[in-house]
């Protein structure tokens, strides 16, 4: 049983993340799209994503496993022959929970250590990408879209850094328009690897959007020498620790050495990692009740309850956790009611199947059929 749970919790397990890591793939590309060796850099930004999806995927995976499992076993009439021979759906349990500890300790590995380290690596490589699409969007007598900027040169220097005419229009989400126009510039690295651009002799403007215009003309300015952005970003990628989701479980109990993170939000966030990894400890009795088919026709909605009521599950985990972050309830009480109630109702119903039993008395037992005397529940004799 054990066995048969693993080698099925690892196919859906492969096949839930491959379904997560599809649906990020557009992006993907569209990042490296304009990047050197962007084979590479596409297989480091998808081994970085995958401790988050990875976190996503086992809790699902283990849980249909489990029912998948024990469906089997009733509809091939092995978990009736078990029951016969004196095992008690307690005992047949075991195997899960074993494998549960297993996945809820691995769980924790992933989303206490891999998935925060993995996301800020991930954000370091998008920020070099960024930095390299910076000077990649200065193609000679081509209009390029980099974010909100559209840039156009008229000439670039092979091999160089010189630049002729330049063009420059940026539209942020407020809709106003801004532009800067030079004859001339230069594209200059410094030491740090920071790509800066130099204008001379140019002018710009902002341009407010038609419904806020007063029928004045927006004033142009001119200029002798800009860098453009005036104040660039640095190459060198920040230090971890940005948001609550940059750091590991040891580093959210205490986030004085952060300044930027919020202890409520971190606390909220730690408290929601523990009671995930709890929740995969009670997935065995909350896979049983609808997996346990033991009727002469078999239920074919075990499956689908037993997932409507795992999203049930996440979908208040996650609204609790954006609740504790915001402060609005203590950070425990966004996680572990929702898995008291859980384990409460799965307590019970499990208890409800493993309590009563399977194998009933059809009549009393006479001394020329004691082997015919007893019948499973839900069948004839």
């Amino acid at each position: 049983m054990f066995t048969e749970c693993v080698r099925l919790f690892a196919s859906l397990c492969g096949l839930v993340l491959s379904i997560l890591l599809i649906e990020r793939l557009i992006r993907i590309v569209e990042v490296v799209a304009d990047t050197e060796n962007g084979a590479l850099v596409a297989v480091s930004i998808i081994v970085n994503l995958i401790p988050h999806y990875l976190q996503l995927a086992i809790p699902a995976a283990l849980f249909l496993a489990m029912i998948i499992s024990i469906d089997r076993l009733s509809r091939s009439g092995e978990l009736v022959t078990m029951l016969s021979a004196g095992l008690s759906l307690k005992h047949l349990s075991r195997p899960f929970f074993i494998l549960a500890g297993i996945a809820a300790i691995a769980s924790l590995i992933i989303s206490g250590f891999l998935q925060p380290l993995g996301r800020y690596s991930y954000r370091q490589t998008v920020h070099g990408i960024q930095t390299q699409s910076f000077e990649a969007a200065f193609q000679e007598g081509r209009f390029v879209q980099i974010d909100d900027y559209t840039v156009w040169t008229e000439h670039r220097e092979f091999g160089g850094g010189k630049l002729g005419s330049t063009f420059i229009l940026e539209t942020p989400p407020d809709g106003r328009e801004r532009y800067i126009s030079a004859p001339s510039g230069a594209l200059l690295e410094s030491e740090q690897g920071t790509v800066g651009l130099i204008l001379e002799n140019g002018r710009g403007a902002t341009l407010l959007p038609p419904d806020r215009r007063d029928g004045t003309e927006s004033p142009s300015v001119s200029f002798d020498r800009i860098r453009w952005p005036i104040e660039p970003e640095t190459a060198s990628f920040r230090a971890r620790g940005n948001d609550e989701r940059e750091l590991t479980v040891l580093e959210l109990g205490d986030v004085s050495a952060f300044p930027r993170v919020e202890q409520t939000a971190a606390s909220a966030l730690l408290h929601d990692q523990l009671s995930r990894a709890f929740l995969i400890l009670i997935l065995p009795v909350l896979a049983f009740p609808p997996g346990v088919n033991l009727g002469r026709r078999p239920r074919a909605g075990g499956i689908v309850l037993g997932v409507i009521a795992l999203l049930i599950v996440q979908k208040a985990l996650e609204y609790g956790l954006q609740t504790a972050s915001t402060g609005a309830i203590p950070a425990w009480a966004g996680s572990w009611p929702v898995l008291v109630v859980t384990l409460c109702a799965g307590g019970y119903a499990f208890s409800r199947v493993a309590g009563e039993s399977i194998l009933k008395p059809d009549r009393a037992p006479s001394a020329r059929n004691d082997d015919l005397a007893f019948t499973a529940s839900g069948q004839d004799a």
